[in-house]
């Protein structure tokens, strides 16, 4: 966007009481949505990864269920007879028969070798493991199973668990091994009359799923930080504009559009701050409790209008605007009173210093010729200075010496410092 005119002056001129409040800064907004994104990229994926693996961790579950099933099918009409015996009341109890078990449990291993099977117990109806792969456990009652009580009321209950170590179908121990423990109810002539529990060992499956799952997450991921670094670069031009507009906007309220120096209002401001400070400075007894103001104006203003049109003119007063601001430290201000007349504050200056400034302003004003519509053009000035005095209690008395000041200037004979 195009500058105001003068708008390379007003870098030094901009005390940090004007900074932007953060709050208000379109740069806020901007940090807010990368904050935004970022928890939205985090959630959206924690939340995704976590309902994919629950997904996937399902359909596994399900799918060894279905194999724990069709294995206990197969078992139940092959070797039924060998684990089942039938009672003198003419009930069917589970029960294997020392004449029975090694045949039983050699025909097992035999069948299951093909699959993904590392362990299958049996269990009667009244919670007692009647065979096992691992015979140590031959025996042993489990009737705070609620598992396997659900089996024995007829329903399948499948579980993903990892074991530290379990015993392969070959007797070989595995460590960290993923498996799916299914619970499948045996039974005969319409009632169930035990229960199968059947180990699947599902370890590569189940790092397939979790590999399955970071790949989708990874996936998803970057079409999160893809759409949110698009609307990034969006926002930011966005963001870049409104900056721009509000600068803009805000140096117009405060900077004079013509001269690049502060307009009447802003110019007030600053004296007024700064003659509350030094009141405040010499009621503690300060030595520094002093401000300097300098009433300055072009003379002959009226004649370069006539002679040379008045965009000569607003050309000589960004000129001359230049020069007084070279002539300022970096926390003076100067601002455009109104017409060709200007007004300077100095913090801290005392009358000595400030008719100092005044008398080189001055003479930078005087001593080099001004470039006016191709032609060169000597030009001179008239100030008029005043300091704040202990009877002073309000700015207007100061302001109003400094222009009574510049009055004599001019009835004296102006190009001078009063």
């Amino acid at each position: 966007m195009p500058g105001l005119p003068g708008q390379g002056l007003t870098v030094k001129l901009f005390p940090t009481i004007f900074q932007a409040d953060a709050k208000k800064d379109p740069d806020s907004l901007l940090r807010l949505f990368v904050s935004v994104a970022l928890v939205s990229i985090i959630v959206i994926t924690s939340l995704a990864g976590y309902a994919f693996y629950q997904v996937l961790q399902k359909n596994l579950v399900a799918s060894a269920e279905e194999d724990a099933i069709k294995v206990s099918t197969a078992l139940s009409e092959d070797e039924k007879a060998r684990f089942t015996m039938v009672k003198s009341d003419g009930t069917v109890a589970v029960e294997v028969s020392p004449d029975n078990f090694f045949i039983l449990d050699r025909d097992l291993r035999t069948f299951l070798a093909p699959f993904d099977i590392v362990k299958i117990k049996i269990y009667s109806s009244e919670y007692r493991i009647v065979y096992s792969t691992e015979a140590k456990l031959i025996g042993e009652v489990n009737r705070g199973n609620k598992r396997l009580a659900r089996a024995l009321a007829g329903a399948f209950d499948s579980k993903l668990e990892r074991k530290e170590e379990v015993k392969d179908l070959a007797d070989e121990l595995k460590f960290n091994v993923d498996v799916v423990e299914t619970y499948i109810p045996i039974r005969a002539r319409g009632k169930v009359i035990g229960s199968f529990e059947v180990y699947i060992d599902v370890t590569k499956y189940h790092q397939q799923t979790m590999n399955a799952a970071l790949v989708s997450l990874g996936a998803l991921c970057g079409i999160l930080m893809t759409v949110f670094g698009i609307s990034f670069v969006l926002i930011k031009r966005g963001t870049n504009e409104l900056k721009e507009t509000q600068e803009i906007l805000r140096k117009q309220t405060l900077i004079d559009g013509l001269t690049g120096t502060f307009n009447k209002r802003q110019i007030e401001l600053i004296g007024r701050r700064e003659f509350a400070r030094a009141l405040r400075r010499r009621e503690k007894g300060l030595a520094d409790a002093e401000v300097g103001f300098i009433m300055i104006d072009i003379d002959h203003f009226k004649q370069v209008n006539d002679r040379y049109g008045h965009l000569a003119g607003d050309h000589l007063l960004q000129q001359f605007a230049e020069r007084v601001t070279a002539s300022l430290r970096s926390y003076d201000s100067v601002g455009r009173f109104g017409g060709e007349e200007f007004l300077v504050v100095l913090p801290g200056s005392g009358r000595e210093q400030t008719l100092s400034v005044a008398h080189k302003i001055w003479s930078l004003i005087r001593e080099e010729p001004f470039l006016v519509d191709g032609e060169t053009l000597r030009v001179t000035t008239s100030a008029g200075v005043a300091n704040v005095q202990h009877s002073d209690d309000d700015l207007l008395q100061v302001l109003k010496r400094a222009d009574l000041n510049l009055y004599q200037a001019k009835s004296g004979g102006r190009d001078r410092v009063v």
